[in-house]
C-alpha cells in the first residue's frame, strides 16, 4: 500500500518532536505539512484562511472546574475571541492571528489547560453523558474510566498523531440518556450480563455510519485495556493509503468485524467475553433534571455553541455563590449540577437542546452557511415542542452529525431554480439512539426559504402519525419506504396544498391514493417518480431565490 503524504511526514519527523520547532515557525507563511503538525497541539489553520487560526481545548469527559471557566473568559475578553462549544463537548477559541496564538496557546498551558491531540490523527476528547454518575439513572459513573483511556495516549510519543485517521470514543454508563453515541469509532454502552454491570462494545461509527456491535462485554476494570487494544490493532492494521478511506470504519469493512475483533484479542491480555444486553433508554430533553441526591440540574443552552465571555462569567458567578458543578455537553450546552430547587436567572434559546450545528462559515471556510445564525430559517419552538433532533452541517464534513438525527441537514448553494442561492440537502430517517440506522438523504436540494415550510409538513406528518416520539416514526412510518417515494410524498403536501397523510401501508397502495388526487402530476411512465418529483420541484421552488 502507498503511504499518503501525511503518513510519510510523520515517519520523516514524529508530531510529538515537533513541539521544539513551534516557537521558531513564521505562522504568516505556513506549509500544508505545518499546518498538519500544529493540529496535534490544537492549533488550527488552513490554507483557505492562512490569517485566522483557532485554539480547540480538550475537556475530558466535559468536565471542567470554575476557576478554569473564569480564565478562558478573561482570556476571550482580553483578546477579543469567540467562544464556541463543540459537538464533543470541548470549547474552540476563534479569532485568534500569527501575531497571537503563540501567547494565548502558552497562557492556557500555564494553567495545565490541554490543547493536545485535539484535531487531526489522534484520539479526540473521549466523551459521556452530562449527567455521568449524578442522574439517577446512573448505573456507572465513567468519568474515572475515561481518565484512565485518556493518560494512555495522552502526551505519549507513540500515540501523537501517530493513528491512520481521527479517533474517537464513548462511554456511558447511564440507563436514560438525553444523548447519543453510535456515532463514535468506539463507544462502550451499558449492558447487562447476568448480575454483572458493564458495557457491550459498538465499533466502526463515524458521521456517515453507525457504530456496530463487536458482540463484546467487557467490566468496568476492564474498559481502559479494551480501549487499548483496540487502539493498538488500529495502529498497527488501520489502513493508510486514501485518507478518505482511513478510519477504523474502512478497515472494519474490508476484513470483517469477526477478524478485526481477532486482532484485537492480540493486544487484549484476558479472554474476550461475548456480549451481554444493552441497558440503555432515550430519554425526554429537560430543562431542568432531577438528580439522585435530591438537587436539579439546569441545562444551561448556548446559541447554537455560541457564548460570550460575559455571559459564561456570570453563569460561573451564579455556580460560585450556588456551589454548582459546570459540566459541557456533547450538545453544545453547558449543565449547571446541584441546583437545590428548579430556579434560575437564565432563559432558554429556542432549539437551542435540540439543534446540533456545526460551526458555520463564519468561523468555517469550508461551510457554504453561516449556520448558527440561519438555525433562524427553521421553526425552531415546533422542534423544541416536539422532541426533535436536528443536525446541520454546513459542508459534508458532517460536524452537525446530520446523519445521527431525526432531520439532518447539509448547506450547499445551487442554481437550480434560477440564480446561485442558499439550499440544503435533507435526511431523514434516522434510528441512532440505538445504533440501528444512519438517516437518509431525502431530498437533494431544498431552497434555505423554504426549509421552514418544509419542516412543518414533515412535522405534521409526525403529529398525525401519534408516535410520541419521531425515531418511532421513522422506523414505522418513513423507513419501510423508498427514498423517491418519501421525496414524492413531501412535495405532493408542498404542491398540493391539500389534507393528505401517510398511512401504514405498502408504497403501491399509498401511491394510487396519491395519484388519485386532483392536480397531483402523474405520469403513465415514470421510474422512480422522477417526471412528478421534476414537475413539482420546479413549481414550488423556481426563482426562489435568496441573495448569498
Amino acid at each position: 500500500m502507498k503511504l499518503n503524504k501525511i503518513e510519510r511526514a510523520k515517519n520523516n519527523l514524529s508530531p510529538y518532536d515537533f513541539y521544539r520547532k513551534i516557537l521558531l515557525l513564521d505562522l504568516t507563511d505556513l506549509s500544508e505539512e505545518e499546518r498538519f503538525y500544529l493540529k496535534n497541539y490544537g492549533i488550527y489553520n488552513i490554507k483557505l484562511n492562512p490569517e485566522r487560526f483557532m485554539l480547540r481545548l480538550r475537556i475530558a469527559g466535559g468536565r471542567i472546574d470554575n476557576d478554569t471557566l473564569r480564565f478562558i473568559a478573561k482570556i476571550v475578553q482580553e483578546y477579543e475571541l469567540e467562544l464556541l462549544l463543540t459537538a464533543r463537548a470541548q470549547i474552540e477559541l476563534h479569532g485568534l492571528k500569527a501575531q497571537n496564538i503563540l501567547n494565548v496557546w502558552e497562557l492556557l498551558q500555564q494553567e495545565e489547560i490541554s490543547t493536545l491531540q485535539t484535531l487531526t490523527d489522534n484520539f479526540r476528547n473521549i466523551v459521556t453523558d452530562p449527567y455521568d454518575g449524578l442522574d439517577e439513572s446512573a448505573q456507572i459513573e465513567v468519568y474515572p474510566l475515561l481518565v484512565e483511556m485518556q493518560n494512555i495516549f495522552l502526551g505519549k510519543k507513540e500515540w501523537m498523531g501517530m493513528l491512520p485517521r481521527k479517533f474517537n470514543t464513548a462511554i456511558c454508563g447511564n440507563k436514560m440518556n438525553q444523548v447519543h453515541f453510535f456515532a463514535n469509532d468506539l463507544f462502550f454502552g451499558l449492558a447487562r450480563k447476568g448480575e454483572i454491570w458493564g458495557f457491550n462494545i459498538y465499533l466502526g461509527g463515524k458521521n456517515s455510519e453507525v457504530a456496530k456491535d463487536a458482540d463484546i462485554f467487557v467490566e468496568p476494570h476492564e474498559t481502559p485495556l479494551m480501549f487499548e487494544a483496540v487502539a493498538k490493532a488500529y495502529m498497527k492494521y488501520g489502513l493508510r493509503g486514501s485518507r478518505a478511506k482511513t478510519r477504523l470504519f474502512h478497515l472494519i469493512a474490508e476484513i470483517g468485524m469477526d477478524a478485526f475483533v481477532k486482532k484485537v484479542s492480540e493486544f487484549y491480555p484476558a479472554s474476550i467475553e461475548k456480549k451481554g444486553i444493552l441497558q440503555m433508554h432515550k430519554a425526554s430533553i429537560l430543562e431542568f433534571q432531577k438528580l439522585k441526591d435530591e438537587t436539579f440540574a439546569y441545562c444551561y443552552q448556548s446559541k447554537f455553541g455560541k457564548i460570550d465571555a460575559i455571559a459564561l462569567l456570570e453563569l460561573v458567578s451564579y455556580a460560585d455563590r450556588e456551589n454548582c458543578e459546570i459540566r459541557v455537553g456533547v450538545d453544545q450546552n453547558f449543565y449547571l449540577l446541584g441546583l437545590k430547587e428548579k430556579k434560575v436567572p437564565f432563559g432558554p434559546i429556542p432549539g437551542a437542546s435540540h439543534v446540533t450545528a456545526c460551526a458555520g462559515s463564519h468561523y468555517c471556510s469550508l461551510s457554504l452557511w453561516d449556520v448558527k445564525e440561519e438555525t433562524s430559517y427553521l421553526p425552531l419552538e415546533e422542534i423544541a415542542a416536539h422532541n426533535i433532533q436536528v443536525g446541520f452541517s454546513g459542508c459534508l464534513k458532517g460536524c452537525g452529525r446530520h446523519y445521527h438525527t431525526d432531520i439532518g441537514l447539509v448547506g450547499l448553494r445551487t442554481n437550480l431554480f434560477g440564480e446561485t442561492q442558499k439550499a440544503a440537502r435533507v435526511f431523514l430517517g434516522g434510528e441512532y439512539s440505538r445504533g440501528e440506522k444512519a438517516a437518509r438523504l431525502i431530498f437533494g436540494v431544498v431552497p434555505l426559504v423554504h426549509l421552514k415550510s418544509l419542516f412543518e409538513v414533515i412535522i405534521e406528518e409526525f403529529e398525525a402519525s401519534a408516535e410520541e416520539d419521531f425515531e418511532d416514526f421513522s422506523r414505522k412510518y418513513l423507513n419501510p419506504l423508498s427514498t423517491s417515494f418519501l421525496l414524492l410524498w413531501f412535495l405532493a403536501k408542498l404542491y398540493l396544498k391539500k389534507q393528505i397523510t401517510l398511512k401504514v401501508l405498502p408504497e403501491e397502495v399509498l401511491y394510487q391514493k396519491l395519484s388519485v388526487v386532483k392536480d397531483f402530476p402523474k405520469f403513465s411512465e415514470d421510474e422512480n417518480y422522477r417526471k412528478s418529483i421534476k414537475v413539482m420541484l420546479h413549481s414550488l421552488w423556481d426563482d426562489a431565490t435568496q441573495s448569498s
